[in-house]
């Protein structure tokens, strides 16, 4: 069964984590319309997706201000796992489509797809939080060489 998706002007697009440091489980919920939509995807899907919108803040925009974001919505209900993202700019209004496709099933004819439109601003505040995300995850402690107490 394919389940596809369009959101239209999220009030909240943002990435999650469920789990420790090194167990975490990876989340993209956009909220619109009235509905919540959470996939599972990847931390490099996440660090990838951030890094793309971030060029094309970049390029396309001088002195964007975050919107306001909030944290996922829990527990997440994650309705099918991210295989590939991709991002395209809309034309009118001026807007980023983020594309995620399902990781496809060996039955599944066609993998679902979610469209979520999201203005500059909303990407901005994706790559704030996102990047506070990957930062925040890390040992930095134990990588270094250190114990925790009682170890």
């Amino acid at each position: 069964m394919t389940d596809n998706y369009e959101i239209r002007n999220p009030t909240n697009f943002v990435a999650g984590t469920v789990g420790g440091p090194g167990e975490r489980i990876f989340y993209l919920q956009a909220v619109g319309d009235g509905s919540v939509l959470t996939l599972k995807l990847e931390k490099g899907q996440v660090q990838s997706l951030a890094s793309h919108l971030l060029q094309i803040i970049e390029d396309e925009a001088n002195d964007i201000a975050a919107a306001p974001v909030t944290n996922m919505i829990e527990p997440p209900n994650a309705v099918w796992t991210v295989g590939a993202l991709a991002i395209a700019l809309s034309e009118e209004p001026s807007e980023i489509v983020v594309v995620a496709q399902e990781l496809p099933d060996q039955d599944e004819v066609e993998p679902s797809e979610a469209h979520i439109y999201i203005s500059f601003s909303q990407a901005k505040a994706f790559v704030d939080h996102a990047l506070f995300l990957m930062e925040y995850g890390r040992d930095f402690g134990r990588q270094n060489g250190h114990k925790r107490i009682g170890e």
